[in-house]
């Protein structure tokens, strides 16, 4: 919010409040130590108010453009006026204390308005407990309105500068911290984005979320499939924290947030019933706070961002519920990129698992084996097989399956066998062999189907009768 020579919210310029104090002081100068006061030290500082607010007027050097510079003109302005007081003689002693008074009301300002009237009042007050009193300018109206007009308009100068100065300064620590929220959100989403890696970017999301909140810890959990079981994936309060079990009835903010669908505060857990089961032992672990952020992704709840803070009569503020509201719905996707990255990585090892089992299946068994792809191609041809037919494998492979079980009168096409019932089983069938010659093998024939029934292959396995026998 830039400032020029005008205070926030529409207010009057600051200059121009300072010119009314210059005046409400010179009255008030000129009652109490009359004109030759003028000529005395408070004269000259007199002159310097004046001299100093003209050069701000003239070059619109508003005090507000500058954080620590509004403390040191209303300082200087106070120091300025006691010396102004303090030239008028003995019977000054009132209007110091009034001074007094006042820059008391200018460093607990909040609203200009009641400046003015609050320090009417106390130079009503200041006025009223003079008159008995040795100083017969104070008993009479001009000093009066002087002393009230001087601590009206000081009240209502210095309080406005205070105000301002106030607003720009929260202004401005809330645009910082907004601009820290953003550069956090910008740094956890390149991460999520960069690397599949669920516990480093979960380890990495907790310890952001603990540079910009006051927390002592935070933790992603993720749901089980029990009711009852979640895992801790981060925790800032360690780096070695990964897939820890906990027990979610232990944590009935948790229980909460999964089975409302919305953000849990607590804020005392003193004086918050949800917590009476687990009060005593959050107090034994200096925990007073709690925030849990449940991560839904499409509805569904696939876990939370839980906060907890030994905090000391303060709760969670609305900026800092905010920033991890944004930070859980930054973790929803990577948690589910993550989990989906989890799942492919698993199913890839054991699918290289049952490759290798399978591997040492073919190499090793006495029998014959081959497989055939959909199209009906031979795609394996074991030691066995290449023992018995003749054939070596590099031959066979991606030769149509007929040419080496050809089909026997009536037996039909094999592989629209295969789909009606699955599996086909012949004793004594021929197969070709390297050199053309017949090999009777025992066979048993099996399709092979995907998750959505389709047949994708098929496992023929033949052993010798005479062997067998």
């Amino acid at each position: 919010m830039e400032q020029t020579g005008h205070d926030v919210r529409g207010a009057p310029p600051v200059t121009l409040l300072r010119w009314t104090f210059i005046l409400a002081t010179a009255f008030l100068m000129s009652v109490v130590g009359g004109p030759s006061s003028f000529l005395s030290a408070g004269g000259f500082a007199l002159g310097l108010l004046c001299a100093s607010n003209a050069l701000m007027t003239g070059f619109d050097l508003s005090p507000l453009r500058w954080r620590r510079r509004t403390a040191t003109l209303l300082a200087i302005d106070a120091a300025l006026a006691a010396i102004i007081l303090g030239s008028c003689g003995e019977s000054a002693v009132v209007l110091l204390a009034l001074l007094t008074g006042t820059v008391a009301l200018i460093a607990a300002a909040e609203a200009p308005s009641r400046l003015v009237v609050t320090g009417s009042v106390l130079g009503a007050v200041a006025w009223s407990a003079s008159l008995s009193g040795d100083t017969p300018w104070l008993r009479e109206l001009p000093g009066g309105l002087a002393t009230m007009g001087f601590a009206a308009t000081s009240a209502l100068y210095g309080g406005s500068v205070a105000l301002a100065s106030r607003r720009r300064w929260r202004e401005e620590a809330r645009v910082e911290l907004e601009n820290r929220e953003l550069r956090t959100l910008l740094e956890i989403l390149e991460t999520v984005t960069s690397s599949l890696d669920l516990h480093r970017v979960m380890r990495s999301i907790v310890a952001k979320v603990g540079e910009v909140v006051d927390v002592d810890r935070a933790s992603l959990l993720l749901l089980d499939r029990a009711p009852d079981l979640g895992w801790v994936m981060a925790s800032s309060e360690s780096s070695q924290v990964d897939m820890l079990p906990i027990d979610l009835r232990k944590y009935p903010e948790v229980q909460r947030a999964i089975s409302t669908n919305a953000p849990v505060i607590v804020d005392d857990i003193d004086t918050n019933p949800m917590m009476s089961p687990v009060r005593d032992e959050l107090r034994r672990a200096g925990v007073n706070s709690l925030l849990v952020i449940p991560l839904i992704f499409q509805e569904e709840i696939l876990g939370a961002l839980l906060i907890r803070a030994a905090r000391r009569r303060q709760i969670f503020t609305s900026e800092e519920i905010r920033f991890c509201q944004l930070v859980g719905s930054a973790s929803v996707s990577a948690l589910k990129n993550g989990m989906l990255y989890r799942e492919m990585r698993l199913e890839s090892e054991q699918h290289r698992s049952t490759s290798e089992k399978l591997g040492r299946i073919l190499e090793n068994s006495m029998d014959v084996i081959l497989t055939v792809g959909p199209d009906g191609r031979i795609t394996e041809f074991n030691p066995s097989a290449e023992s018995v037919l003749g054939w070596s494998r590099d031959e066979v492979v991606g030769r149509p399956v007929s040419e080496l079980i050809p089909e026997a009168d009536g037996h039909g096409d094999l592989l629209a066998r295969l789909r009606r019932s699955g599996t086909v089983v012949e004793e004594g069938r021929s197969l070709v062999s390297g050199d053309g010659s017949p090999v009777p093998l025992d066979l048993t024939i099996t399709t092979v189907r995907n998750d959505l029934g389709e047949m994708v292959g098929a496992v023929c396995m033949g052993k010798d009768p005479n062997r067998l026998h």
